[in-house]
């Protein structure tokens, strides 16, 4: 290690040195690379399939469209209604059959006057789509009224009267409809969902890189050789704080790949309607998440690190580093499996003893959050209890993390735990 070479370095730069040298082996790594990328693949891929699907939904579009000739009035009328049902391009019959022999138009229809009356004549290889048909017939009652109104020499005050419509008023008093009821609960879902996701995803994934790192310095026997340049709390505290590091940049980099792949969404022709019509369920899961829930899973996310941090410290021979995250996994996945058991009856007895604890605090608390079961000044309290309980476990871990990393014993981890405690 770089850091070790010059043993006259100042203890700040020997900290500096540990927490840029963790930092940078991890955000070079062939692992880091391939999981900051594979966002920018599935938005791509995504993407790619959104274009073609929507190139090819447009070419069939063109074969599903019927044709109005003979009264520019009603197809303007119709192309309102019905604008991607109709060419508008058409203007003769003559060019409206030359388009169905060429399978660019499935029929057309061909508007006449005769006796006051209007006449709609549908020529074409397959049925009048039954939408445009309903359009097409309201228009003909439109136009036909017109047309009776202007030949029956009525006066103004009848024509006022024949024109007057019914009216309807509708009063609602604080009440909610059903289906935005149902709506809000599934984006409240969607949003629990998507939080315990995340939380089990980085939990897992820093675990095991934070314990393999720390194991593998052990196991190489080199640690000896560190603890002679610098203390035990530098190593410890560098290590964590360039990891903490390297997941903080890995986050950034998700929020700007998934910020600017909506940005492209919401703007690209085959995807812009659906991620607009979706703006104001995308922008509730967002602020669900972008408030105190995130300070949850942030320290959460620190939490895991520091014990992991000391699991890897427990293991005897570098071959076990792929193990000495172990503990730390199986906690993760129990509370995540808690956290999905109770995501529907979060406010019983066991969500809200856990939503307080620290270890669990981080999965539970945001879920009452979300289900308005805890307030804003539990949150706090939630928060307050577990930075109280990082800060203690830092403190505490440092100062055995020595003896952690100095005995060899093949005992077990739980008796290498209590030895390294012991050490002196």
């Amino acid at each position: 290690m770089k850091f070790l070479e010059k043993r006259l370095v100042k203890p700040m730069n020997k900290f500096n040195a540990i927490v840029s040298e963790t930092y940078m082996n991890q955000v070079k790594s062939k692992s880091f690379i391939a999981l900051l990328l594979m966002p920018l693949i599935f938005i791509i891929i995504g993407a790619g399939a959104g274009y073609i699907s929507y190139s090819n939904a447009s070419s069939s579009a063109e074969q599903d469209q019927v044709a109005i000739v003979g009264d520019s009035s009603i197809k303007k009328s119709l192309v309102k209604l019905d604008g991607d049902s109709i060419d508008s391009s058409v203007k003769t019959e003559k060019q409206a059959q030359n388009k169905i022999k060429s399978d660019d138009i499935y029929g057309y229809v061909k508007m006449s006057k005769n006796n006051n009356k209007i006449k709609a004549q549908y020529i074409g290889n397959d049925y009048l789509d039954s939408d445009v048909k309903h359009d097409l017939m309201q228009t003909l009652s439109l136009k036909q009224n017109e047309l009776n109104i202007s030949n029956g020499g009525l006066t103004k005050d009848q024509i006022q009267k024949l024109s007057n419509k019914p009216l309807f008023e509708s009063h609602i008093e604080k009440q909610k409809s059903e289906n935005s009821e149902n709506n809000d609960n599934g984006i409240k879902m969607a949003s629990l969902q998507t939080l315990i996701f995340v939380l089990y995803f980085f939990l897992i994934m820093y675990s095991s890189v934070t314990a393999s790192t720390i194991a593998k310095d052990k196991g190489s026997k080199i640690i000896e050789v560190i603890f002679s340049s610098t203390t035990a709390t530098k190593y410890f505290l560098g290590k964590i704080v360039g990891i903490i590091l390297t997941l903080i940049t890995q986050l950034i980099a998700y929020l700007i790949m998934i910020f600017a792949g909506y940005k492209f969404l919401s703007t690209a022709s085959f995807s812009k309607d659906i991620v607009n019509e979706s703006s104001d369920t995308i922008h509730q899961m967002i602020g669900n998440f972008i408030n105190i829930n995130l300070a949850f899973i942030v320290l959460g996310l620190i939490v895991g690190i520091i014990l992991s941090a000391a699991a890897g410290a427990l293991v005897a021979r570098k071959e076990d580093a792929s193990k000495s995250a172990q503990p730390v996994v199986m906690i993760t996945l129990l509370l995540f499996l808690l956290s999905i058991m109770f995501q529907n009856n979060s406010n019983s007895i066991i969500p809200q003893i856990l939503s307080y604890f620290p270890l669990s605090s981080c999965f539970f608390m945001p879920i009452r959050m979300i289900n308005n079961q805890a307030n804003i000044f539990e949150g706090i309290i939630s928060l307050i209890i577990l930075i109280a309980f990082i800060i203690g476990l830092t403190y505490f871990i440092s100062k055995v993390y020595k003896g952690l990393m100095l005995q060899n014993s093949n005992e077990g981890w739980f008796k290498n735990l209590i030895k390294g405690v012991k050490y002196r």
